[in-house]
């Protein structure tokens, strides 16, 4: 019998009537309620596809909205944006073999990470990204954040959600 639980379409179709910013607020908090997640950022990518900015944040005193980071050749791009696969590294070791900020994150009190990149008709279009503590992100974990992903599509679908 599966443990995972049905996402609150009702109150996230409800919220996605009010436009973009409440629908975020709903998502997050959706996500929140998942056991394993702590915190959650959404990134966009820039038109161009050269930058990617965060649009949402269930914690914006560590996770401010905004910002500017290029999309290089660093390992953690070529996964996401290269090869639209996800990273879930659920230990400070696995983190820093994609995550840069590790050391900082792990300062804050995280130790697990899943990027779940948003690819929409092929486009990529950016990410989810969750944080927990160490060895959070387990299959049960994983299937839950898997089912919120075409939720999490519909924030890079509101106009000017890439705009900087």
């Amino acid at each position: 019998m599966s443990t995972s639980r049905r996402p609150p379409t009702i109150e996230l179709l409800a919220a996605l009537a009010r436009g973009r910013d409440p629908f975020i607020d709903v998502f997050n908090r959706t996500m929140l309620d998942i056991p394993a997640i702590e915190c959650v950022t959404l990134l966009a990518t820039a038109p161009d596809r050269s930058v990617i900015h965060r649009v949402g944040s269930s914690d914006p005193g560590r996770f401010p909205i905004g910002g500017f980071d290029p999309i290089d050749d660093g390992t953690w791009c070529r996964r996401i944006f290269g090869d639209k696969q996800p990273i879930v590294a659920n230990d400070p070791l696995q983190m820093r073999a994609f995550v840069p900020e590790t050391d900082d994150l792990v300062a804050m009190g995280y130790e697990a990470i899943v990027c779940m990149p948003i690819v929409i008709a092929t486009d990529m279009r950016g990410t989810l990204n969750v944080l927990g503590e160490a060895g959070a992100f387990a299959p049960p974990a994983l299937a839950e954040i898997e089912a919120m992903l075409p939720f999490a599509a519909l924030i890079f679908t509101f106009e000017g959600i890439e705009l900087p």
